[in-house]
């Protein structure tokens, strides 16, 4: 892979100054940081927490006075062009902001063959995110990352499919580089984990793996039934057996079986005809009636 040299492009007036170093940690792990420009108006007081960030840290503050609402955002953007332009030593550039509006400013440095990262909060608009090769989420930084609402276990199968459509079993490698070409902004540290073969262990009634060695690792869809989907779904309670350890719910499509080490809420407020929201696998294979075996429902939630 290229070795990667990086402008890091900040929007001082959207991103916070308490996170900037982590920023700079995060991209460095990509490559080497050659550029650090931080874009506001600095005689406002509210950029005064910013001053000892960019000493400590020996960046560069980009002045950029009020001229209207977008005034400091115009100056990285030109400031952007003129980089990829000129700068033979740049391939990279890395936004740092939340506003969509940078969309067409990552797609353009995407469209001249340069790598696009950006690093912003979890609101930030689908289409800065998917403009960029890697979104990392602000959250992300700290050292206990919150757990994304994203169906990941549908995006893990999606990636799997795709690279089984070359190879099986699918080499790690190349499976986490399809998810990010599936989700610019998938990192395991969303679900709690720093590594994807973390990940990936962690999904054991999902994924085997076949080969593990210090550097490389391979692994394989462990039931056929998820190729048929893993899914969401949502029904109600129709009926609890055995003190509310157990009991079924009721779909579109067909009932399932739920134990209590399933249920994500307290069991005082599970009641017959509850409405409730779990994962569970749905295929050609899935029973239509309570007269057939029942599959199983995951991680049972109100709703």
């Amino acid at each position: 892979m290229t070795n990667l040299n990086f402008a890091v492009l900040v929007d001082g007036e959207n991103a916070s100054h308490n996170d900037y170093p982590l920023i700079l940690e995060e991209v460095e792990k990509y490559g080497l940081v050659a550029i650090k420009w931080v874009y506001a108006d600095w005689t406002s007081t509210r950029q005064s927490g910013w001053k000892d960030v960019l000493h400590n840290t020996a960046t560069s503050p980009k002045q950029q006075f009020h001229y209207g609402k977008d005034a400091a955002d115009h100056a990285l953007v030109m400031d952007a062009i003129e980089l990829i332009n000129k700068n033979a030593r740049i391939n990279a550039v890395c936004i740092v902001s939340s506003d969509g509006g940078f969309y067409s400013l990552a797609q353009r440095i995407r469209e001249h063959g340069f790598h696009v990262m950006a690093i912003g909060q979890e609101n930030t608009p689908d289409r800065f995110r998917k403009a960029c090769h890697n979104f990392v989420y602000t959250t992300n930084l700290l050292a206990s990352a919150s757990e994304q609402s994203t169906d990941v276990d549908s995006l893990l199968i999606a990636a799997y499919k795709k690279c089984a459509q070359t190879n099986e079993p699918v080499y790690l490698g190349d499976f986490g580089k399809m998810l990010k070409i599936l989700d610019s902004s998938f990192d395991p540290r969303s679900y709690n984990c720093l590594r994807l073969k973390e990940l990936i262990k962690d999904k054991d009634d999902i994924f085997t793996i076949v080969d593990e060695q210090v550097d490389r690792c391979f692994i394989k869809l462990k039931r056929k039934e998820l190729t048929s989907g893993y899914k969401l779904l949502k029904g109600k309670i129709r009926m609890l057996e055995g003190l509310n350890q157990y009991g079924f719910i009721e779909t579109s499509h067909g009932d399932f079986h739920f134990s209590s080490e399933e249920l994500l809420i307290d069991k005082k407020h599970v009641k017959k005809g509850l409405k409730v929201g779990f994962k569970a696998f749905v295929g050609t294979g899935t029973p239509k009636n309570s007269n057939e075996q029942c599959p199983a429902a995951y991680h049972v939630v109100a709703g």
